[in-house]
């Protein structure tokens, strides 16, 4: 179904010219040899910058080298095109590029007479019979390519267009791959199910993280273990020429450089999506789930934020598009790919999902839809200082991929986020807005049936959230009385109150009392505030039992939820009322 989804995509693609044809693809050629039409030097032309890069041309398509001589049709390095062994080769290494030359001349003379008798086709010809090349050798610019080994083609001069860019070669070369399907052939082809010869080895994928610069597999089989029924290579996943250029294509396209459109890269993972016809989404895709800071801008100056915001409400028109919406997740793995996420639905199940997602995180203090929190933000509230790049690669891939799952798909969330982020609050003893929405939010999906409110909620029961809410209220209680001071019972006591609150409690209930008695001395109504908001607490809490011996993780996660959320409260601004907490203490806010 994935490479089915990606050849139809391929299709809407080619329609909007957007990619190439079977037979070829864009390519940057950084060296162009000038001819004169009788096939003299003239000139050796860089199109780039002095970076090495060059422009791109639509050449045909490059082959499937692998470990084989294989030449591509009137461009390539300079090893094939004029046979020249490039610097640091060994005498076994030098030796093969005589026969890459060679390779390179015949794929020349094999092309139909019709295309060999083209003027410009035919003066390459001629220029590399005569294998003059000291005029060449001569040029500026010369040593570079050698030494670089970079790719190189021909032009006429007075022709703007590459020779291999002449309508004679591609007339020849779609005719070719345009040929009908053979009846006789033993196989069908997976993705369009026509009796076909498989390809025998695919076009490679490149732009995925940590993968082969040169390119890698999707499909692959080189060793007898991934091998059956005598089948070898492409004949064990029988794909048409055809099918394996739309499928590669399409990837290729998307993982460009330039095309943030339709790509997303967390940890080793890297996401395409695409959708089966123009949708609004695909432009909001990696904004609402992507790694923007809501201080960075866009490429026309507008704020990341602003546009988060904006997404977000767009998503509300979503919910009634049928169209298809398609997201591959691509890893790394030796010289193939590895497909470590896949996601098919519906516009309107995706946007439903992500709505639900935002809904799940919504705690007091993270900003609402102005802060939107990202997959990348979200990941680094489980590491130190909350940056995401301190995790391992592997560790943060798995991570993004079992929170992305859980996002588009509508799963509870991975499990070892809690543990991860609980362990952060208890390292740092402090409790940042979007590591709580992520405690509330995989809360909420593990219990239902108990939902986290978004603020404070006076009436819940839970112990651990209870102990939270006394937590802050105790820390209050002590700031009041001494207020800045170096070391508080929050950088003594915050890890134990969570993990044996038995044991911490006893002894901040006698710390408790003592502050209490110096609040009222200076204010008594402060004082009967406190007091009143402790009896409160104190009173839904198992008198019989006592302070637990320990939490188990979900109430650990809602102890953090309740210490949160007292922190945060802000009073209703009755005139007879005390000031509240949060008057007295801001909730933490970084992030």
């Amino acid at each position: 179904m994935i490479l089915q989804a990606l050849a139809s995509y391929y299709e809407r693609l080619l329609a909007d010219h957007a990619v190439q044809p079977q037979g070829f693809q864009e390519k940057e050629i950084p060296w162009v040899v000038e001819l004169s039409p009788d096939g003299r030097f003239l000139g050796l032309i860089r199109t780039g910058g002095e970076d090495g890069r060059g422009r791109k041309f639509v050449v045909p398509a490059e082959v499937k080298k692998s470990v084989n001589i294989a030449a591509n049709l009137l461009w390539d390095n300079p090893e094939y095109v004029f046979g020249w062994p490039r610097p640091g080769l060994t005498e076994k290494q030098a030796a093969k590029v005589p026969k890459r030359h060679e390779a390179f001349m015949a794929r020349l003379h094999e092309l139909p007479e019709s295309v060999r008798s083209d003027p410009a086709i035919s003066a390459v010809i001629q220029f590399l019979n005569n294998g003059d090349f000291a005029a060449l050798q001569s040029a500026d610019g010369c040593e570079e390519l050698r030494r670089a080994n970079a790719n190189v083609s021909f032009r006429i001069v007075g022709d703007p267009a590459l020779v291999c860019e002449r309508p004679a070669v591609t007339a020849a070369l779609s005719e070719s791959a345009c040929k009908p399907d053979d009846a006789e052939a033993d196989g069908r082809c997976l993705v369009t199910g026509l009796r076909v010869a498989p390809v025998r080895l695919h076009p490679s994928i490149k732009g995925v993280r940590g993968a082969q610069t040169s390119g890698a597999n999707l499909v692959s089989f080189n060793l007898d273990a991934f091998t059956s029924h005598g089948w070898s290579q492409g004949a064990n996943a029988p794909v048409s020429q055809a099918a394996a250029h739309a499928y590669t294509a399409a990837l290729n396209n998307m993982l460009a450089r330039d095309n943030r459109r339709h790509r997303l890269i967390e940890g080793d993972t890297t996401f395409v999506f695409w959708a089966a016809a123009n949708t609004l989404i695909e432009d909001q895709f990696a904004h609402l789930l992507g790694s923007y800071a809501a201080d960075q801008q866009e490429s026309d100056g507008t704020p990341v934020r602003e546009t988060l915001e904006s997404v977000r409400r767009g998503l509300r028109p979503s919910l009634n598009d049928e169209t298809p919406f398609y997201v591959l997740g691509l890893a790394p793995n030796a010289a193939r790919l590895a497909v470590r996420y896949w996601h098919e639905g519906t516009v309107a199940e995706l946007a439903h999902n992500i709505l639900r997602h935002f809904d799940d995180l919504e705690v007091v203090g993270l900003g609402g839809e102005s802060n939107v929190p990202s997959v990348w933000r979200l990941i680094g509230a489980v590491a130190r200082d909350g940056d995401a790049r301190k995790l391992q690669d592997n560790l943060r891939g798995q991570l993004v991929v079992g929170l992305m799952t859980s996002i588009l798909d509508g799963l509870p969330y991975p499990a070892t986020l809690l543990a991860r982020t609980l362990a952060r609050c208890r390292a740092e003893q402090s409790v940042w807005p979007i590591r709580a929405a992520l405690i509330k939010a995989v809360l909420n999906r593990r219990s239902p049936a108990k939902e986290v409110a978004v603020s404070l909620d006076p009436n819940e029961r839970n112990p651990g959230y209870r102990l939270g809410r006394l937590f802050a209220v105790v820390e209050n209680i002590q700031r009041s009385a001494q207020g800045d001071i170096n070391v508080t019972i929050r950088d003594r006591y915050f890890s134990a109150a969570m993990t044996a609150p038995r044991s911490a409690f006893a002894e901040l209930m006698r710390l408790k009392n003592a502050h209490l008695k110096k609040v009222r001395r200076s204010n008594a109504g402060l004082a009967a505030y406190f007091e009143r908001l402790l009896d409160q607490i104190l009173a839904e809490l198992p008198a019989a039992q006592g302070f637990p011996a320990s939490l188990s993780l979900d109430d650990q996660g809602r102890f953090i939820l309740g210490y949160h959320h007292q922190r945060s409260f802000r009073s209703s601004g009755k005139a007879k009322e005390p000031p509240s907490l949060a008057e007295l203490s801001e909730p933490d806010t970084a992030e």
